[in-house]
């Protein structure tokens, strides 16, 4: 359903006014550490070049396979070379793609990206207890509850407590490495 292309810095101000739009749009960020302040698409071009730049973070537009359309992003962050640790973030920012399956393959094919590719023994990742869809993809991607940090998150005049999953190498590859080897060895495409 999917092909994830990474993001390049030359790209960046192509993108930019795009990914402003999601993460501008309150429907879209409503569960979101993301969007808790407007950016223009100078300041997200800005924070993503200081993600790349980082260097310790993978980071892909979600590209619908049947339209061509970039419908998100999603990376793999702070990865961590000596404990191969990472946390997995995703944002679907066109809303016609929410609740069709798309979350649950765009985190397994992160899983299988970071645990394949990058060799880590952890995946981890959080969402807001109120979002179900989220919880209900994390899940069916393999990943297995860990706690919940109390009133963790500010957002909508409220706040939410923060679910956190993770998923370890050893689990993934006696359960779902096989299946998603074969699924997913052209998602990962140069432009």
């Amino acid at each position: 359903m999917v092909n994830l292309c990474p993001v390049e810095i030359k790209d960046l101000q192509k993108l930019s006014r795009l990914i402003a739009k999601w993460v501008n749009d309150g429907i879209v960020t409503y569960y979101l550490f993301t969007g808790q302040r407007p950016q223009n698409s100078e300041q997200v071009a800005a924070d993503f070049k200081k993600q790349l730049d980082a260097g310790n973070n993978v980071i892909f537009l979600i590209v619908d396979s049947k339209t061509k359309k970039p419908i998100g992003y999603a990376g793999l962050y702070e990865i961590h070379s000596t404990a191969r640790k990472a946390e997995s973030r995703l944002l679907i920012g066109e809303k016609q793609f929410w609740g069709k399956g798309y979350g649950t393959e765009i985190v397994e094919l992160l899983t299988f990206y970071g645990f394949d590719r990058l060799n880590l023994n952890r995946i981890y990742l959080g969402y807001t207890a109120e979002n179900k869809g989220s919880g209900k993809a994390y899940e069916r991607a393999g990943y297995i509850y860990e706690g919940a940090l109390k009133e963790d998150i500010y957002r909508n005049s409220k706040y939410y407590d923060s679910v956190r999953m993770a998923i370890l190498r050893r689990d993934y590859y006696k359960k779902l490495y096989k299946s998603h080897s074969e699924r997913f060895k052209q998602v990962f495409l140069k432009k």
